[in-house]
């Protein structure tokens, strides 16, 4: 018999490390709603959307000039992003064309935007 049995933890951050994985968490929300405004943008404009390897590109691109404040959180943080909107689209149309074949009920779920006040875990009060 297989038990399999989970762990739950809690972080203790002091505000400089809460300030940090704040500016980690907004910079992946940055980086998915920039993601997502240009795929948009692209298929309106009946061009194939840009993957994220591309768009990755892009906002190295923009660092120098119009996000400098992208040097203070990890790269990571924007590879994330990006990667977590090229799976809500694949997830999107997979999930089309099983409601097109008749084996999916309910919404397909196509990516939306991102907001601050969305997804916050409120930290408790001791």
């Amino acid at each position: 018999m297989i038990v399999k049995q989970g762990y739950r933890t809690e972080l203790h951050l002091n505000n400089e490390q809460i300030t940090a994985c704040k500016k980690h968490c907004g910079a992946s929300r940055w980086a998915y709603n920039y993601g997502l405004r240009r795929k948009q943008e692209a298929r309106a404009a009946g061009f194939p959307m840009p993957y994220a390897a591309q768009l990755h590109r892009e906002i190295n691109a923009l660092k120098k000039t119009d996000i400098p404040w992208a040097y203070e959180v990890s790269k990571c943080s924007f590879h994330e992003g990006l990667r977590d909107l090229d799976d809500g689209f694949k997830h999107f149309f997979r999930k089309c064309k099983l409601k097109r074949e008749g084996k999916w009920k309910g919404k397909c779920g196509y990516p939306c935007y991102k907001s601050k006040k969305k997804g916050l875990v409120q930290s408790h009060q001791r």
